[in-house]
């Protein structure tokens, strides 16, 4: 088992975690223990956990570090650790592909450039036409 993989792994639980979390939170303020009727009250509940997701989503904080550009630019910072020395958004792209947490090139350009405005990461050299843009490995700053 390679490291793509058990990362790919680790994701998948963290994902499935935090589901269940969820779950038990909603269970939690309905008083579900002891209930005869699970099958009805689970129905109701896995419908307003959605509801609730939609009606709280715009108020929630950016998951990430303080003042930062959340998950997208984490999951980015993930993928570049896993790169070679010199790397393009083509690079990162895959990456993602392979550690099951695929992002658009549009994505990733935008944390990228973030990133490098920063002053995060290096770029190597500046992309023009077809020629991709080369970002330094070397530089990166650990995400503490």
């Amino acid at each position: 088992m390679n490291l793509l993989e058990i990362v790919a792994i680790r994701d998948k639980l963290k994902t499935d975690l935090a589901i269940v979390e969820k779950f038990l939170e909603i269970a939690k303020a309905h008083g579900v223990n002891g209930r005869n009727n699970s099958d009805e009250v689970l129905e109701g509940i896995a419908s307003q956990s959605l509801q609730v997701d939609v009606n709280k989503q715009r108020n929630l904080p950016l998951r990430g570090k303080d003042k930062e550009y959340g998950s997208i630019a984490d999951t980015v910072r993930e993928a570049i650790r896993l790169a070679p020395e010199k790397y393009s958004i083509r690079d990162i792209s895959v990456i993602l592909e392979k550690i099951n947490k695929p992002l658009t090139k549009v994505q990733i350009a935008t944390v990228l450039g973030r990133l490098a405005r920063r002053g995060e990461i290096q770029i190597g050299r500046k992309g023009r036409g077809s020629k991709p843009t080369v970002y330094k490995k070397e530089d990166l700053k650990p995400a503490s």
